[in-house]
């Protein structure tokens, strides 16, 4: 697995600029009650989601983005895998659960450090400061655990494999999504289908966009129509689509 470099460490009077992306409301008090008592520690923005943290990274020069997300959720996964590529100076810290998967997916997702989320908050704090001074807290985490090491090898081997017999690259939740956007669904519409919210909707098509080259929705559904990934016939109302509506 590639990695983006790390950044190296700030100054010594300079403090470590954070953002901090965490869904529930009542951790997040207790978060940042706790980060703003530290003096070496400036909290630039705290946020709800991975894609509201983006706003915050475009500008601000940050140190570490610190994400609470619930693996093996595919929307939050791939959602905080798009916010890392899109900080590739900013150091990653993932708060998941206590078990194995969380940390396996931290590293899939390419964090730098993996705290419990039932942690203590002084160790969250030591890590933070861990990763702004250039350290790998996560790959120390994983010496001495050649299960979990065998865990992501074989991962990485499924994952090629997988794309050696597939190129579709839209996880399943996408492919629904734009297959109701094929069909002439407003974003709207989606989410009450898919009893998820218009702003997540949203989220899924900039995904698909972004990771088919495509500049709209339009092309998003003849591409994928192309690929064979989609059937148009099966799906009514489809020029609403092509007249572009959104």
């Amino acid at each position: 697995m590639v990695r983006s470099r790390l950044p190296t460490s700030p100054p010594p009077d300079a403090p470590i600029r954070l953002v901090v992306v965490e869904p529930n409301v009542i951790l997040g008090v207790g978060v940042r009650q706790i980060l703003d008592r530290e003096p070496d520690i400036e909290v630039v923005a705290y946020v709800r989601t991975p894609g509201e943290a983006m706003s915050a990274i475009d500008e601000a020069d940050l140190d570490v983005v610190l994400v609470d997300v619930e693996f093996p959720q595919p929307e939050a996964t791939e959602a905080t895998r798009r916010l890392r590529q899109g900080a590739p100076e900013s150091v990653l810290i993932v708060m998941g659960g206590e078990d194995d998967a969380s940390i396996v997916g931290a590293v899939e997702i390419g964090a730098t450090a993996h705290v419990a989320s039932t942690a203590q908050l002084a160790e969250l704090v030591a890590t933070i400061r861990r990763v702004a001074d250039g350290q790998d807290p996560l790959k120390d985490q994983l010496i001495g655990r050649p299960d979990l090491i065998e865990r992501i090898v074989d991962g990485i081997r499924e994952s090629i494999e997988a794309g050696h017999s597939s190129t579709q690259p839209l996880t399943p939740r996408e492919l629904e999504v734009l297959t109701h956007v094929a069909a002439g669904s407003r974003n709207r519409e989606i989410g009450d289908t898919l009893g998820v919210s218009e702003q997540t909707v949203k989220n899924h098509v900039s995904s698909i966009l972004h990771k088919l080259g495509v500049p709209n929705r339009t092309h998003a559904v003849t591409y994928a129509a192309r690929q064979g990934w989609l059937v148009l016939d099966d799906t009514p109302n489809r020029s609403n689509v092509m007249a572009g509506q959104s």
